[in-house]
């Protein structure tokens, strides 16, 4: 279908008149020319009867796929107003992946009620699906793929896959399978078409398949998809057998879920708060209490532990009374730079760790340290130059000095080390959030400034 040129008000306020003149056939024919996502957006802007109306007189196709990218709440309430038989057709024509997805979003009993819809092969292996783990292979896998038997030729190939390809969610890849369904080869359409009949599969197909198994956390497929360009990548058990497949279009759905669930827990949020925001439908008092519920643990973290360079001050409140105490004023300059450069050099690791393909190891932590030490050296000159024509003491530049060049090494070296610790560990290095690493910077550079200043003026 060709997307329209019209603005979306313009096709909204067409189709409201044509369903007011109830010109439901015409409408119909004239929605065929559109996509998919502007249909979604019409119906997302009429009232509930108009939406239930207008979802009845689409294609089954086109309604599938708008359910396919709807958002749970509008996929229950279309459901539930809908007939029952015509939402089982909608059913029959959906990808089962997608629609497990869309019911890991409900509440059990609202799954429930859409699985006494479906029909029994496919609750079966819908139940197959939702007894994953969240966010593991198993969980983003779709059904729709093809096999072959090992043993069959090319020509009994071909017909096999005419007969399946209807069904399929993705052909660009055949999977080829022993008796016991457990993958042992792949090969690729055009292989199959060029091989002569009487070949068989297991003489034409590749046998180091790269597969992921489905227990395990899906970021794996991402970075193998990404790794090695695929189009889709098998899921199989503990034993090999085929239980799936993961898309590449899943795959940029899980990138980006991930990428975002990455930048919410380093801004010192969660998962939760993103989820809430996504949502349409979320009131403004769902949005203020998962802002809340996301953020107060880390900001109570950053307050005690901004508890500890108060201390820090109280301790050292004897240089107040000394001929230095100018130097106080520039503490908080000393600490934005420390913090700054250990959020940098977090946020840089942590995507290292993130991508496959990028190595972290004693070069990442080195180019780092040189790098700050060169930044920290240019900071060095530029404050020296201001200091100097603004009049200041040669030894109060030099301590500031001083403590510049070793709170921007000890910034980068925090940065980038608490992240590895974190990977080796087997934990999210993401959790290191930017509140807690600059509060814990403020920390270490105040106490480290200061211990300059006692050490230069003999304290």
């Amino acid at each position: 279908m060709d997307k329209k040129q019209d603005s979306s008000r313009e096709l909204f306020n067409e189709v409201k008149e044509m369903m007011d003149a109830n010109k439901l056939i015409d409408l119909r024919e004239m929605l065929e020319e559109y996509h998919t996502m502007d249909i979604y957006d019409i119906l997302l802007e009429l009232g509930n009867n108009d939406q239930v109306k207008l979802f009845e007189i689409l294609p089954l196709d086109t309604a599938a796929d708008i359910l396919e990218e709807c958002e749970a709440d509008f996929f229950i309430k279309i459901v539930s107003q809908i007939d029952k038989e015509h939402a089982k057709r909608v059913f029959d024509e959906m990808s089962l992946g997608d629609l497990s997805d869309i019911l890991r979003e409900m509440d059990d009993d609202e799954r429930e009620k859409i699985l006494d819809i479906v029909s029994k092969a496919d609750e079966l292996e819908l139940r197959e699906l939702l007894a994953y783990v969240d966010e593991t292979s198993g969980s983003t896998m779709k059904k729709g793929y093809i096999t072959v038997n090992k043993n069959l030729n090319v020509s009994q190939a071909i017909r096999h896959i005419r007969s399946e390809s209807v069904e399929a969610d993705s052909i660009y890849y055949i999977y080829v399978v022993d008796n016991e369904q457990k993958l042992v080869g792949v090969l690729s359409l055009r292989d199959l078409f060029i091989s002569k009949d009487s070949s068989t599969m297991e003489d034409i197909m590749v046998e180091n398949v790269k597969s992921v198994k489905d227990n395990e956390d899906r970021e794996e497929a991402v970075k193998m998809v990404s790794k090695y360009n695929l189009v889709a990548i098998p899921v199989v058990d503990e034993e090999g057998v085929l239980k799936g497949i993961i898309t590449v279009d899943d795959i940029l759905d899980v990138m980006e879920e991930e990428a975002s669930e990455d930048m919410y827990k380093f801004a010192g949020s969660s998962e939760h708060e993103r989820d809430v925001a996504e949502n349409e439908n979320s009131t403004l008092f769902e949005q203020v209490i998962s802002c809340v519920r996301g953020r107060l643990g880390w900001l109570v973290v950053t307050l005690l532990l901004s508890f500890v360079t108060a201390y820090i001050f109280m301790k050292f409140q004897g240089l107040m009374s000394t001929k230095m105490y100018e130097l106080i004023f520039f503490v908080p300059m000393i600490l934005t730079i420390g913090g700054n450069v250990a959020t940098q050099s977090s946020a840089v690791t942590v995507i290292n760790l993130i991508d496959n393909d990028k190595k972290v190891d004693f070069q990442t932590i080195a180019k780092e340290l040189v790098s700050a030490t060169i930044n920290g050296l240019v900071l060095v000159a530029i404050a020296s130059i201001v200091l100097l024509l603004l009049g200041g003491v040669k030894m109060s530049i030099l301590i500031i000095a001083v403590s510049i060049l070793i709170n921007v090494l000890l910034g980068a070296a925090f940065g980038t080390l608490m992240p590895i610790v974190i990977n080796k560990l087997e934990a999210d290095p993401s959790v290191v959030t930017s509140p807690v690493i600059t509060v814990i910077m403020d920390v270490i550079g105040v106490l480290v400034y200061f211990l300059i200043i006692s050490a230069f003026i003999g304290l």
